[in-house]
């Protein structure tokens, strides 16, 4: 409550200066054409509906009907024009020591704003319906998908049964979403912070990927480019976390922790990577070849269900394993990836 009580006090105190508006309308809006014409080479053609702040403070009822928070903020649910929207607000709280730099969170949500709005043609992809530039940092709008975080399901005290046919398409489309960042853009877009907790279920259980705020592009015929680490436990590709080079790699072996925790649940595979991103690798080749191998590495949800095929899931390992080898020059491309999980059935 406390956490909740100091995002409402700086959020009011960035209203109460009503003469303001203009001056962020224009400077956040000339930032989102920067970054738009950055990433699209100037070939953006998508317009993005601007919506006021009053609009939004009375369509959510002064932000009430939070759904999803995290360290930039939070995501908050309402109805403007008779249609259900979410709200995603970025807001930097005094004292959190999670909190980044004015800057930084400008640019992040600036950057969230024209990724996410050239990704809407993309099915697998929260849809982007508009922004609001009035605020201190701009929010987004996008359309109510009535979601769940993909990380609540993979907890092993959630109760709700994932189903191997929904983890086999949510991987299908993530790495349709990842490999359509990497190839339909005039340079490589990389997404970096592929996790959990970036990707919903809507309510009928269809995988979207969202939050673009701290994606890269590569310089244009450039392989890697340099940039400070963000760091995701779990799914920090090591190669990154020594050199500080972003390149598709890391997108891929993020991606193969993604696959391995689909498998596992957040169950000992998850565990052991969060202390060293090594571990994962150890942890299943210490058990692939044994006679207990899916009662260590598949999640018993899955095992439970009598239509799983074990060389599909032995397949689908022998994939994942391949992402998370700890050199990115080991690593298959995201294309190859994408073509050897859409062939799964």
């Amino acid at each position: 409550m406390d956490c909740i009580t100091k995002m409402w006090s700086v959020l009011k105190k960035f209203r109460k200066e009503e003469e303001d508006v203009p001056n962020l309308f224009l400077q956040n809006g000339s930032a989102l054409l920067e970054e738009l014409i950055s990433f699209s080479s100037g070939t953006y053609d998508i317009p993005i509906r601007s919506y006021s702040a009053q609009q939004l403070v009375k369509a959510t009822n002064n932000f009430a009907g939070r759904v999803h928070a995290s360290t930039y903020g939070y995501i908050c649910r309402g109805t403007l024009q008779g249609r259900s929207i979410l709200v995603k607000m970025f807001i930097n709280i005094p004292g959190n020591p999670a909190s980044h730099s004015d800057f930084d969170i400008l640019a992040g949500a600036v950057r969230d704003i024209a990724v996410t709005s050239l990704m809407s043609r993309d099915k697998n992809v929260l849809k982007i319906i508009g922004c609001c530039l009035e605020f201190r940092y701009p929010a987004l709008v996008y359309e109510d998908a009535r979601f769940e975080i993909l990380a609540n399901f993979l907890d092993p005290n959630c109760d709700k049964l994932l189903s191997w046919k929904s983890r086999l398409k949510i991987a299908k489309s993530i790495a349709s979403a990842i490999l359509y960042l990497h190839t339909a853009f005039p340079t490589p877009i990389i997404y970096r912070i592929l996790n959990p907790h970036n990707i919903i279920l809507d309510h009928h259980c269809v995988p979207k990927l969202f939050d673009f705020s701290f994606v890269i592009s590569l310089p244009p015929g450039e392989l890697q480019v340099e940039d400070d680490l963000i760091w995701i436990p779990g799914y920090f590709d090591p190669e990154y976390q020594s050199s500080r080079f972003v390149t598709q790699k890391t997108d891929v072996y993020s991606f193969g922790v993604l696959l391995l925790v689909l498998l596992n649940g957040q169950g000992p595979i998850c565990r052991a990577n969060e202390d060293d991103p090594e571990h994962i690798v150890n942890y299943v080749n210490d058990h692939i070849h044994k006679d207990d191998q899916f009662k260590q590495i598949v999640d018993p949800k899955i095992l439970n269900e009598s239509s799983v095929n074990h060389q599909q899931l032995q397949a689908f390992i022998n994939i994942a394993l391949r992402c998370v080898q700890a050199k990115g020059e080991n690593r298959p491309d995201m294309l190859d990836i994408a073509r050897k999980i859409l062939q799964f059935e």
